[in-house]
C-alpha cells in the first residue's frame, strides 16, 4: 500500500497544506519556464491514463517526486526533478492513435520525449537521465541518478493511480493551473 504510505499517513508533517503549498511552489519555480511552453501546454490535448491527460500526469509526476523525495529524507536537485518529470511524457502525439505512435509506443516514447525536450530546452544530464530511463525496468539502461530513480517510482505511481482512480491530486493540478493560467496571461 504504498500509495497509501505516501499520500495518506497523517503524522508526516510534510503531508500539511503549508508543506502541499511548499510543494506546489516548487514544482512552479523550477518547472515554469517548461509549465508555460506551447509544447507543454499542448500536453492537454493528449489522453495519457485513463481520463488523464500528459499535461495533468506530468504535473502529477513532478509533485510525487518531491513527495517520495520528502518521504525518503532523499538529497535531490529539485531543479532537475521537476523538469526532467514535466518533460519525462513530452512526445507530443496521442498515443492512442497507432498511425501517429506506432506499435512500439512504451519503448520509444522516452527517446522521443527527450529528442523533443532537447529541441524546445536546454537540459542537464540529470534531466536527459531522468526523461531518457523514466520507463525503467520495461526500458533499459539502468537510471543513473537519485532523480531518475525517484521519477521512475513516481511515474508508476501516479499511472496506477491513473488508471484505477486510486486517488487525485486534483486540488494540486487547479491550484497549479491558476497560477500557471496568470503568468501565461502576463
Amino acid at each position: 500500500m504504498a500509495h497509501h504510505l505516501l499520500l495518506h499517513y497523517k503524522e508526516e508533517p510534510f503531508y500539511s497544506i503549508k508543506a502541499r503549498e511548499a510543494l506546489i511552489g516548487q514544482v512552479l519555480t523550477y518547472g515554469e519556464d517548461v509549465l508555460c511552453s506551447a509544447g507543454f501546454q499542448s500536453e492537454r490535448d493528449f489522453m495519457q491514463h485513463g481520463r488523464t491527460n500528459c499535461y495533468t500526469h506530468s504535473i502529477c509526476v513532478a509533485y510525487v517526486a518531491l513527495r517520495w523525495a520528502d518521504f525518503f529524507h532523499a538529497d535531490v536537485d529539485r531543479r532537475s526533478l521537476v523538469r526532467g518529470c514535466l518533460l519525462h511524457d513530452y512526445f507530443l502525439y496521442d498515443w492512442h492513435d497507432k498511425a501517429a505512435a506506432g506499435h512500439r509506443h512504451t519503448i520509444n516514447h522516452p527517446k522521443i520525449a527527450l529528442a523533443n525536450a532537447e529541441r524546445d530546452f536546454e537540459l542537464n544530464d540529470k534531466e536527459r537521465d531522468i526523461i531518457r530511463k523514466h520507463m525503467f525496468p520495461l526500458c533499459f539502461p539502468f537510471p543513473k541518478y537519485k532523480e531518475s530513480w525517484l521519477i521512475t517510482l513516481a511515474d508508476k505511481t501516479c499511472a496506477a493511480s491513473e488508471i484505477w482512480h486510486l486517488w487525485s491530486l486534483e486540488q494540486v493540478i487547479t491550484a497549479l493551473d491558476r497560477r500557471i493560467d496568470s503568468l501565461l496571461r502576463t
